[in-house]
């Protein structure tokens, strides 16, 4: 029988006395629905799927209908808890797999009853002595030890999870600039975002950290600290500020627990301009003793040193990976320009070999650069950040990158992957590069599981949710895959990858008029972007406006004239115009540019019509897809 009593946010749920309680009322809930919340509270925010479930409230080998019995138990938990399913605090549905609990959880103590029991000895008859035996001097002594036992029982229990409860989530707030200068914004922005990746790479195992384009909406927030927590899913918030002089630079930061706001800790930190690298360290070190209970492991040691050591670099890294984050075709430009920049003063700096890797795959996934340009040079800089850093996780994430989409390598591309988020598990970006590879691989529900975990580190990514939509959609999901894509664009109307991929999904399923209204929705920065031409050609192509089709060939050899032109995109247009003949003829070019975009063959509707044809699946094999 399960004795633990667990606690999440205004609830706790003792499985002993089979009760539900919220403060100190309880809360009714039937014998099924109160088993499957058990099962996902102790699930520690993995998912947990209908089958899971099915086999532990009615038992292996059953087959009666149970889909009814776990939605109504489902819709019970809801009501007991009070959650809203479209923005859920408790009980997260994970479409067509199972559902997570999100809230953050803690074991508290179990009271047992004193068990009854013979004395056996001097120690015993000690234990069985009734308290007016003990000097009253004693006693009080006693008593005093007692509460401050129970105190520090408390703390452990509630401020500091055991490991078995998995890792406690942290959300670092955007540090406050009180330099008075606009011109420092980039410093307190990058001192907010060194710290994040201390604390990633301090205790994997005990801590997780919401990654930073999540808290940028907090800057200069009024709302309240619960309120924070609850959006972001987490037990902790750091909150500070940094000033920045000539030759000093002071952080203040506090650890705030979420559930009754408290501080738990703060401390002020004061060093010479050069030496912020250790300043950061100290500040995320302190975080993981408060937070876990647990020191840190001494970052003094050449992966610090192997960061930046000279101030102007590390503001130009930062600058450049603010660039990077808007991925348009000439921020990324000028993000090489200061990644270049910060090597050039200091060309031991890791952080900025691991930017250039980035922003090269990424000139390479948007076809600003040839795949053979784009690739080799991330390669490059992965490799050089590697060789300065090599427990670096974003190199390995990037080398990753280049493994899968340019050497089709998906398992060397795989053990990279796996490698970054063993170094650091709060990196979003390495666990949703990680789900591509799954899902190209065919592994569809390892990369959704993989995809999950990106979007619980960074749940107000808006690339990581239109994520979803494209993974459900390269499943065969469809009509949750617009579920999840509207979703986007409900919460930003002019979003273009969602605009993007939803016309992708309405073009599969036929829907003509609608397809090349969210095609044509992608705003003046994607109208030339090469897959939104290539989708938009092969659409019409599929929708009969053969006249308008041809016009997008023609728009490819115009920017054939000035840039790099991926053959797989002029190949879709002619498969869509239903001209096999050329559309093989161009696949073949693009299987000896090294294109990309060729790892979704297998996935790809778009290439249905020509699946029959032997020359497909020899493309394929070619490409590494099938043996």
């Amino acid at each position: 029988m399960h004795q633990a009593r667990y606690r999440f946010l205004e609830f706790e749920l003792d499985c002993a006395r089979h009760e539900l309680r919220r403060g100190d009322s309880a809360v009714k809930l039937e014998n099924l629905p109160f088993n499957l919340l058990v099962l996902v509270v102790e699930s520690k925010g993995d998912l947990v799927t209908r089958e899971r479930i099915v086999e532990r409230l009615w038992g292996a080998g059953i087959y009666q209908d149970t889909e009814q019995g776990i939605n109504t138990a489902i819709r019970k938990i809801r009501q007991a808890l009070e959650d809203d399913p479209q923005q859920p605090q408790y009980l997260q549905t994970v479409v067509g797999r199972g559902y997570r609990f999100i809230a953050p959880v803690t074991i508290a103590p179990v009271s047992r009853e004193p068990e009854e029991s013979e004395p056996t000895g001097e120690d015993d008859a000690v234990v069985a002595a009734s308290p007016a035996a003990v000097p009253v001097r004693h006693y009080s002594l006693m008593v005093a030890l007692a509460l401050m036992i129970a105190a520090a029982a408390l703390w452990l229990w509630t401020a500091k999870p055991p490991s078995d409860t998995g890792r406690a989530m942290v959300a670092v707030l955007p540090f406050a600039n009180l330099t008075g200068d606009a011109g420092q914004r980039s410093f307190g922005e990058g001192m907010t975002e060194e710290i994040i990746t201390d604390l990633g790479r301090l205790d994997p195992p005990h801590l997780g950290v919401i990654a930073r384009t999540s808290i940028l909406g907090y800057a200069d927030t009024a709302k309240p600290i619960r309120d924070i927590g609850r959006d972001l899913g987490v037990a902790y918030v750091v909150e500070g500020s940094v000033r920045r002089e000539a030759e000093k630079v002071r952080i203040t930061a506090q650890l705030i627990r979420v559930r009754d706001e408290s501080h738990i800790w703060a401390q002020s930190y004061d060093r010479e301009s050069g030496a912020t690298l250790a300043l950061e360290s100290d500040v995320a070190a302190a975080i993981v003793r408060e937070v876990t209970g647990r020191v840190a492991p001494d970052r003094r040691s050449p992966q610090l040193r192997a960061r930046a050591s000279d101030p102007e670099a590390y503001s130009l890294y930062f600058q450049g990976r603010e660039l990077w984050n808007r991925r348009t075709e000439d921020s990324m430009r000028q993000a090489i320009d200061r990644f270049q920049a910060a090597i050039a003063r200091d060309p031991r700096y890791a952080a900025a070999f691991a930017g250039l890797a980035d922003t090269y795959n990424a000139l390479g996934y948007g076809n600003y650069l040839s795949p053979s340009e784009a690739f080799s040079k991330a390669r490059m800089a992965a490799e050089k950040a590697l060789e300065l850093d090599p427990d670096a996780p974003e190199p390995h994430a990037s080398l990753g990158y280049v493994n899968m989409y340019f050497d089709w390598n998906f398992l060397a591309a795989e053990a990279e992957f796996r490698k970054s988020v063993e170094l650091n598990p709060s990196l979003a970006l390495a666990h949703d590069w990680y789900a591509i590879l799954l899902l190209a691989m065919g592994r569809g529900s390892e990369a959704q599981a993989e995809l999950d975990r990106a979007v619980r580190l960074d749940p107000f990514s808006l690339p990581l949710k239109t994520d979803v939509g494209f993974q459900l959609h390269y499943r065969g999901l469809n009509e949750p895959a617009i579920h999840e894509l509207s979703a986007v664009l409900l919460e930003n109307p002019a979003f273009p990858l969602a605009h993007f991929w939803r016309g992708r999904v309405y073009g599969a399923e036929h829907r003509c008029q609608e397809a090349l209204a969210d095609l044509a929705s992608v705003g003046p920065a994607l109208q030339d972007w090469q897959p939104v031409l290539a989708a938009r050609g092969q659409t019409l192509g599929v929708c009969g406006h053969s006249a308008e089709a041809k016009s997008i060939l023609d728009r490819f050899q115009e920017l054939a004239e000035r840039q790099y032109v991926t053959s797989y995109g002029v190949a879709l247009v002619h498969a869509g115009l239903g001209d096999k003949s050329e559309a093989f003829r161009w696949l073949d070019k693009a299987y000896d540019e090294r294109s990309h975009w060729l790892v979704w063959l297998s996935l790809d509707p778009r290439w249905n019509d020509l699946r029959g044809d032997p020359r497909f699946d020899q493309l394929r094999k070619r490409v590494g897809l099938i043996n």
